[in-house]
């Protein structure tokens, strides 16, 4: 395995504070922020486990930021200029177990801050999560506690409901928003039915309820049959890794991630659909059947037809057959049929002949 490149100096990889621990610099208010020094427990972190930390800082340090292309967050100040966190790694899909570099960001309250970089490595993956893309029928959802855009705690341990992961500062047109306006769409199919339409934000620091009822309200979501649900932070990122979701985030406020889409009933794991090759009528006739109301068949066909289209913000990876491609072949297939039906008599003529 090859070495992670030197740490600054500052840094300490450690169970406990070490004996030379310092103590914070005094500094006014418009003095640039300082970070004197970092404690690790780990840099060669494993996911499944629970990475800690400590960092001093100058006095007029008002926020602590952590940030890396998989995830970020913020580290609670217990004094002036005194911080610790304790962060859960979820488990990542196997192309993900690399070198990063974690960003630790002081800010003041006039803004201004300074960084210092600090590599680290995920060195392995914990056993097979409970459910992913290719999970059976009839194993248990595991969703975290969620809360939905109007504060109340959301219930997907009874009755049928369908879940999408999204965020809302999502740019490409094409992923989230799309989802988006699949629910909606989903939402007045399902009108008058006991179906519950859940999206969870995978950007739960920035997506708070009052956020997610603006961004709902605008797509039309009611907030009962239709809401928006955030949680704690390391809970949803590991929820959407059983789900079988890739998530990368390259800087703070842009989630990269697949798409998938759950349909869970009393609790249980009914359908787990890859990618965003769905279409609204399909999940919503697909869910109807699930609640053992009355479905277009044709619907529910044409879901089984999709291959699993894998799609990255922007960027998308095809496996098995979509529906174009097997309706292409299924026209082939006839035209070349057409053509032997109308050329009948002179193959029989040919063949006689000989």
């Amino acid at each position: 395995m090859q070495a992670l490149p030197d740490a600054p100096k500052s840094v300490f990889v450690a169970a406990a504070l070490p004996a030379n621990w310092p103590q914070p610099h005094a500094a006014t208010v418009a003095a640039p922020p300082e970070i004197q020094a970092v404690r690790l427990s780990s840099l060669d972190a494993r996911p499944g486990t629970t990475w800690d930390g400590d960092v001093v800082t100058s006095t007029n340090t008002a926020s602590l930021e952590f940030a890396t292309n998989l995830f970020n967050f913020s580290a609670p100040r217990s004094q002036p200029g005194h911080f610790h966190f304790t962060f859960r790694l979820v488990d990542i899909p196997g192309a993900m177990v690399r070198t990063y570099i974690l960003h630790i960001i002081a800010r003041n309250t006039a803004g201004e801050s300074r960084q210092i970089d600090v590599p680290f490595r995920l060195s392995g993956r914990r056993p097979a999560s409970a459910f992913n893309a290719a999970a059976r029928a009839t194993a248990t959802l595991g969703a975290p506690p969620l809360v939905d855009m109007n504060g109340e705690s959301v219930d997907l341990q009874s009755g049928v409901s369908v879940l999408a992961f999204i965020y809302t500062r999502c740019p490409d047109p094409r992923m989230c928003p799309l989802v988006t306006a699949k629910f909606a769409r989903m939402a007045r199919l399902l009108a008058g039915t006991p179906v519950r339409l859940v999206e969870i934000t995978l950007d739960p620091t920035f997506d708070t309820p009052a956020v997610l009822r603006a961004y709902g309200r605008a797509a039309g979501a009611d907030g009962v049959r239709w809401t928006l649900a955030t949680g704690e932070p390391g809970a949803i990122a590991a929820f959407a890794e059983r789900a079988g979701l890739a998530i990368d985030r390259p800087r703070p406020g842009l989630v990269l991630h697949t798409e998938a889409v759950l349909i869970a009933r009393d609790g249980i794991l009914e359908r787990n659909i890859a990618g965003n090759d769905w279409t609204a009528a399909e999940v919503a006739a697909e869910s109807r059947s699930i609640e053992q109301l009355p479905a277009d068949p044709l619907a529910r066909f044409g879901l089984r037809l999709v291959g699993g289209v894998v799609e990255m913000c922007g960027a998308a990876s095809a496996r098995g057959f979509s529906p174009i491609l097997l309706l292409s072949l299924v026209g082939a297939i006839l035209a070349a049929g057409a053509l032997l039906f109308a050329g009948r008599r002179r193959i029989w003529t040919r063949l006689a002949r000989r």
